[in-house]
C-alpha cells in the first residue's frame, strides 16, 4: 500500500512538473503575443494614409470616366457637325 501511495505521489510530481513547464511556455507565448499585437497596431497605423489615398483614387476614377465620356461625346458631336 505504501508503494502505491509513493507511485501516485511520483506521478503527481511528474504531472506538476509538466504543468510548471506549460506555465513557462504560456508566459513566453503571452509575451510574444504582446509583441505581435504591438507590431500589428504599428502596421495598421502605417496603413491609414494608404487607405485615405485609395479612397481619394476611388473618387477620382469615376470622375475621370465620366469626364472622358463627356469629352468623347463632344468630340463626336463636333466631328458630325463639321
Amino acid at each position: 500500500m505504501k508503494q502505491e501511495v509513493e507511485k501516485l505521489a511520483d506521478k503527481l510530481d511528474k504531472i506538476d512538473s509538466r504543468l510548471d513547464k506549460i506555465d513557462v511556455h504560456l508566459a513566453v507565448y503571452n509575451e510574444q503575443l504582446k509583441i505581435h499585437i504591438k507590431r500589428t497596431e504599428l502596421l495598421e497605423q502605417e496603413i491609414e494614409p494608404i487607405k485615405a489615398h485609395v479612397i481619394q483614387v476611388k473618387g477620382v476614377i469615376p470622375f475621370l470616366g465620366i469626364l472622358s465620356v463627356i469629352v468623347g461625346l463632344i468630340i463626336s458631336i463636333k466631328s458630325i457637325l463639321t
